[in-house]
């Protein structure tokens, strides 16, 4: 670069620096600057905000008093939601959620709950699906050749339950169908292999291999529900099939207290949460109302009638 001053000609050293490269070496250098730091920003938001998610999730916000409750005014309004829709309940006819409102009036009677079992025991069944009622009475007989037909005809999960409570009558091999794998199934698998294997406990009685298995895959359950946010279908299913195979230790009250939390004003909870509602696999953006349907309703009220009645003390309530 030659510099001009009055007469004389002044011509930079070799050596010397170039200004106008230096200039653009510094704008390099603090454009990078700033990418670095917006990314070191960035990285720490999202773990500050991870963090706090996790902490939401897991650590109990209410006091004793309050949960107890809150507790008790959301068991009186989801009997409500349960017995104004008693006829939709039936006419369904889930056997599953049939059992669970049976086990909830085996924890404390009520009359609602028991006549909803009732009728749906003496309602007729087309044939051959009637051995589905041993899911809900446990005495209820069935003929081979019914479960075994009923069995080939039905998905994966129910041919576990089907299996779980006559495996004395099953032909088929539970070991092929990956009911005692311990690693394969995840989300609602997961938690209906847990529900086949503790009607399958209750039906032959405990034994070594199978506690061990139902232990640590309520493990993988509550690990799950550890790093879980939507109160959705399946979370609430995560918590009331752990404690109903007899782990409330696993259980943390800050996951009961989200799910009463999520309560809809007419007493029921669905599979909504925020904007979303779910599929079998994801959650799927979506900003119409979504009404209270009695899947997420009945596992609520499982969930909330063993807190109450099998599990006081657990849960701080005694």
């Amino acid at each position: 670069m030659r510099v001009k001053r009055g007469r004389f000609e002044v011509i930079p050293h070799p050596s010397a620096p170039d200004c106008w490269n230096v200039g653009k070496g510094a704008r390099k250098k603090s454009v990078f600057r700033k990418i670095t730091l917006s990314g070191i920003c960035l990285f720490v938001f999202i773990a500050v905000s991870f963090v706090a998610a996790i902490a939401y999730n897991n650590i109990s916000l209410w006091s004793d008093a309050t949960f107890a409750r809150r507790l008790d005014s959301a068991i009186r309004n989801a009997e409500g939601w349960v017995e104004g829709h008693r006829p939709e309940i039936l006419e369904v006819r889930n056997a599953p959620l049939i059992m669970m409102l049976r086990e909830c009036n085996d924890l404390k009677v009520n009359y609602v709950f028991g006549g909803i079992v009732t009728s749906f025991l003496n309602e007729p069944t087309i044939h051959p699906a009637r051995c589905m009622n041993r899911e809900v009475d446990p005495n209820w007989p069935v003929i081979e050749s019914e479960l075994n037909l009923t069995i080939s005809r039905e998905y994966l999960d129910n041919k576990w339950i089907l299996y779980a409570v006559a495996p004395e009558k099953a032909k088929v091999n539970p070991e092929e169908l990956g009911l005692f794998d311990s690693k394969r199934w995840h989300r609602r698998q997961l938690t209906h292999q847990i529900l086949a294997l503790t009607m399958l406990r209750n039906r032959q009685g405990s034994n070594e291999r199978l506690d061990k298995l139902i232990v640590e895959l309520c493990e993988r359950s509550k690990t799950d529900m550890t790093f879980s946010m939507p109160v959705v279908d399946i979370y609430i299913q995560r918590v009331a099939f752990v404690l109903r195979a007899g782990f409330p230790d696993k259980i943390k009250r800050r996951w009961v207290e989200r799910i009463i939390a999520e309560q809809e004003s007419d007493g029921g909870w669905n599979d909504r949460w925020l904007c979303f509602t779910t599929t079998r696999s994801q959650l799927v953006f979506d900003i119409d109302e979504t009404p209270s349907d009695q899947h997420a309703t009945v596992q609520a009220v499982l969930v909330l009638y063993l807190v109450k009645y099998r599990y006081p003390e657990q849960f701080g309530l005694k």
